[in-house]
């Protein structure tokens, strides 16, 4: 091996252990700082900040600035029209959309730099190779940030559809127990915090906008657009309709509650009707050749050692 490639892995080796350590003795410190402040009875803010805690400061602010750049500083602090990407996600502050920009920025000049220092360890041969490779890091480094936020919205509604037929059945309980609506749905949240965190924080956020002072059908038609789910639009548009009309809210939560189990019943038996030809081609490339060579293998090699002899010279 060429002593200039050995010396680079090591360097990089080196680096990628000095970084764990230093991760590591981070989350220590900070562990043992936390329960020294327990003890003590001091405030979290009067205490010395860890080094974990350091570097993700240093990281946010070094996002912002580069944020500001990319954005302007106008559109700082002012509130995105719903719906978009950021609160179907669960990013709620007004930084988030300055700190996704810097996140852009920032994967756009370092992906390059990264490249060109592993290309100069494992490759010299080409000129024209070190500009592609910082063309093609600089365009994933800012492309990766949308990847990741689309990640997270598809991951995110998933959760919140697993656990919307249960929330509706918790909400038809406390109103048939006595409960308004509001105080069903803070209820619920409540309840749904460990199971499911996702909805839990949407109802949450709801039950904050009934409090200062917003309309309840404006306040659903928020939460349907954060949220941008089939199923939540036609539950708040049954809620409008019927605070519109005045009939009775636990009949319609639960036949809305009989309406979702039935359709996430029919989804997942399409998805099993569909199981059988997905795993058509993972059979026939992958599984019956393992197979054969299993089954047939011994049998193949019994029958070559007794034929050798008759063909042999």
């Amino acid at each position: 091996m060429d002593l200039t490639l050995a010396l680079g892995l090591a360097v990089f080796v080196g680096c990628l252990v000095s970084i764990a350590g230093l991760t590591l003795y981070g989350t220590e410190s900070r562990r043992i700082s936390h329960w020294h402040r327990r003890i003590q009875g001091m405030q979290e803010a009067g205490c010395a900040l860890s080094i974990s805690a350091r570097i993700g400061r240093s990281a946010r602010r070094l996002l912002l600035i580069c944020g500001r750049r990319k954005s302007g500083s106008a559109r700082e602090g002012e509130p995105l029209p719903l719906p978009n990407p950021f609160a179907t996600a669960g990013l709620r502050g007004p930084d988030i959309p300055i700190l996704f920009q810097g996140a852009k920025v920032v994967g756009a000049a370092a992906c390059p730099l990264i490249g060109l220092a592993l290309y100069g360890l494992l490759a010299r041969d080409s000129a024209l190779a070190p500009v592609i490779l910082c063309a093609v890091t600089a365009m994933g480094g800012w492309y990766l940030p949308d990847l990741w936020l689309r990640h997270r919205i598809e991951n995110r509604r998933q959760h919140i559809l697993t656990a919307f037929p249960a929330a509706i059945e918790l909400m038809v309980v406390c109103v048939e127990a006595g409960l308004s609506l509001d105080a069903a749905m803070a209820r619920v949240g409540q309840e749904l915090r460990l199971m499911h965190r996702e909805l839990s924080e949407e109802l949450q956020a709801l039950c904050l906008e009934l409090r200062t002072g917003r309309s309840r059908q404006q306040a659903l038609r928020n939460a349907a657009l954060r949220m941008q789910l089939e199923e939540v639009q036609s539950f708040v548009s049954l809620l409008i309709q019927t605070e519109r009309f005045g009939t009775r809210i636990g009949q319609a939560l639960r036949a809305q509650a009989d309406s979702v189990r039935k359709r996430q019943t029919l989804q997942a038996t399409e998805m099993a009707a569909k199981l059988p030809v997905k795993l058509l081609l993972p059979l026939i490339f992958f599984i019956f050749p393992s197979l054969l060579v299993v089954l047939l293998g011994p049998a193949m090699i019994h029958v070559f050692r007794q034929l050798a002899p008759t063909f042999g010279p």
